[in-house]
This record gives C-alpha cells, sequence and structure tokens, in this order.
C-alpha cells in the first residue's frame, strides 16, 4: 500500500512540474499582445486617410496584423474554434479603431 502512495506522489510531482507556470504563460500572452498592439500603431498611417470611417480602417489595420492575431490565438486558446479566433480578429479591430480615433485627435 505504501508502495502505491509514493508512485502517486511520483505522478503528481511530476505533473506538477510538467506545466507551465502561471506567471510564464501570462507574460507570453502579454508579449504577444504588445506584439499585435505594436502593428496596429505601425500601421494606421498607411490605412487612414482621415477621412473615411475609422471603424473601417480599424478593420483594415486589424486585417494587415493577421500574422500577430493568429500567433496570439494559438498561444491563449492553442485549439481554437472558428468562433474564438472571430472574437480575437474583433477584439484586434475594436482596438485598432481605437487607436485610429486617438491618432486622429493627436493630429488635430
Amino acid at each position: 500500500m505504501k508502495a502505491l502512495w509514493a508512485v502517486l506522489a511520483l505522478v503528481a510531482l511530476c505533473l506538477g512540474a510538467c506545466q507551465l507556470p502561471t506567471n510564464v504563460a501570462t507574460k507570453r500572452v502579454d508579449s504577444l499582445r504588445s506584439a499585435q498592439d505594436t502593428c496596429l500603431r505601425e500601421n494606421i498611417a498607411q490605412f487612414d486617410d482621415r477621412t473615411s470611417d475609422a471603424r473601417q480602417v480599424g478593420r483594415f489595420v486589424a486585417m494587415s496584423c493577421s500574422v500577430q492575431t493568429e500567433k496570439l490565438v494559438q498561444y491563449a486558446v492553442p485549439y481554437a474554434t472558428r468562433q474564438e479566433y472571430a472574437a480575437f480578429q474583433n477584439d484586434a479591430a475594436v482596438r485598432a479603431t481605437g487607436y485610429v480615433v486617438s491618432s486622429r485627435a493627436a493630429a488635430s
């Protein structure tokens, strides 16, 4: 019986050691989100003519950063559904629209 408990304890330790620590995973997601934000901000000038609808410009900017969004989705949700991927892409478009509005306000 003691051998069984010893084996179970070893298995539990191994399983715990095999998991990525939460703070490391969080830092990686933060790093990927930062890369996506940088891409969104840097691509505004390429798409914004300052007369088009900010939401439309935001969608174009978000599409131009789809590589960064894809990396973020793959890490945050390894087996993402279409709906989950669409939610990440929509979030990028909303944030890009905010950056477009901020950029226009700063230029005024």
